[in-house]
């Protein structure tokens, strides 16, 4: 039996997973279950899917018991050999829809497999593009042809939107991120917690983030040592760190969690709300905008930003005052950082204005949608 949606969202991430683009996904559509449907590539198998999503593993489906050149071997046979292979599984639940608009994500080279499709369909195309090409598996050539021929382009940042209107051609774009509700946007802290310093991270740190956030804990640590100060490091749904089994610091480990009551009470419990971005890759820093960093606008704390100066993040946060900047991996300079965010609640005061000015959810639910 065909499926009637208004819009069909194909994406290479399940909507309830842990990550930025499922959140962001996620926040857009609340509400809207009865005009979106999800079609969500993962790549192992029994992932949870919402009420309205359709998910599809990708054959061969990656196993908890695989050692890692295996899983390597999976991965390659998954975008080369039986690449055609899942292209028309994914064709055919599809094909069994009936659907005005085609949104997808350009991330990898499955990102444009229901294209043909949508023509059939004779439905709209609605790109999102929420990292640079160079950083998500796509190509130069793939990337350009989907922001000449979509009726709709979708950029995380003004910078991506510019850079690519560079390298494809001048095209209109909407910046459309992660939003606010009012509930959502708490009154900055009179002070710091003098008794015990709480600091927050959420989300998975991949590998790339590990100097910088070994850095920062071990600053951290020599300063409640130096200041006799109490500090709690709480972490929701980050993976097990070893390099914390050892600290002086107070480690909490908590769940990962989609319920948004929950997350924003982790908010406002932190005094200090931690957003590193990561050196080694310039077209990621330059372009990207980190959706976590929407929702610790909204909190009562500070953020400190801790990566590149020059990063899309970093400029939107110097320029509305709004965070502490900690570019380096050195000690001194990031416990001089530390001293700072403790100082003064104006980057968190500055931060609320920012976000009920420019990051409210029903304006973006509103581009988001608007035909």
């Amino acid at each position: 039996m065909s499926t009637k949606t208004k819009i069909l969202s194909f994406q290479p991430f399940s909507i309830l997973g842990n990550g930025g683009g499922s959140r962001i996904i996620r926040r857009l559509t609340e509400g809207k279950d009865s005009e979106l449907h999800y079609i969500s590539l993962v790549s192992v198998p029994n992932v949870k899917n919402a009420d309205n999503e359709t998910i599809y593993a990708l054959f061969p489906s990656q196993r908890k018991w695989m050692r890692s050149f295996i899983r390597n071997f999976f991965i390659f046979l998954r975008y080369s050999f039986l690449f055609k292979y899942n292209a028309r599984k994914i064709q055919k639940i599809a094909n069994e829809m009936d659907f005005e608009i085609l949104h997808f994500m350009d991330h990898g080279n499955y990102s444009n497999v229901l294209l043909e499709t949508a023509k059939q369909k004779k439905a709209k195309i609605w790109v999102s593009f929420h990292d640079h090409f160079s950083t998500t598996g796509s190509s130069f050539a793939l990337t350009q042809s989907l922001w000449n021929l979509s009726d709709r382009r979708i950029v995380i940042s003004e910078e991506l939107g510019q850079e690519y209107s560079k390298l494809f051609g001048v095209k209109e774009f909407l910046i459309i991120t992660d939003g606010l509700k009012p509930d959502e946007i708490t009154m900055a802290k009179s002070q710091i917690n003098s008794d015990e310093m709480k600091i927050y991270f959420g989300g998975l740190l991949h590998l790339d983030y590990y100097e910088l956030f070994e850095s920062f804990c071990s600053a951290l640590e020599f300063y409640s040592i130096q200041n006799n100060k109490k500090v709690s490091l709480i972490l929701r749904g980050t993976q097990h760190l070893s390099f914390l089994n050892d600290s002086k610091l107070k480690i909490e480990y908590r769940p990962f969690s989609i319920d948004n009551k929950v997350l924003k009470d982790d908010l406002d419990e932190a005094d200090i709300l931690y957003l590193p971005i990561k050196f080694n890759d310039y077209d990621f820093y330059k372009f990207s905008f980190s959706t976590k960093m929407i929702g610790y606008l909204g909190a009562s704390g500070n953020i400190f930003y801790h990566g590149p100066s020059d990063s899309a993040a970093a400029r939107f946060l110097i320029d509305n005052n709004c965070a502490v900047i900690c570019d380096s991996l050195e000690q001194n300079q990031i416990i001089n950082s530390i001293n700072e965010v403790l100082t003064t609640m104006n980057y968190s005061e500055n931060a609320k204005k920012i976000a009920m000015e420019r990051f409210k959810l029903d304006t973006m639910q509103e581009l988001f949608f608007k035909q």
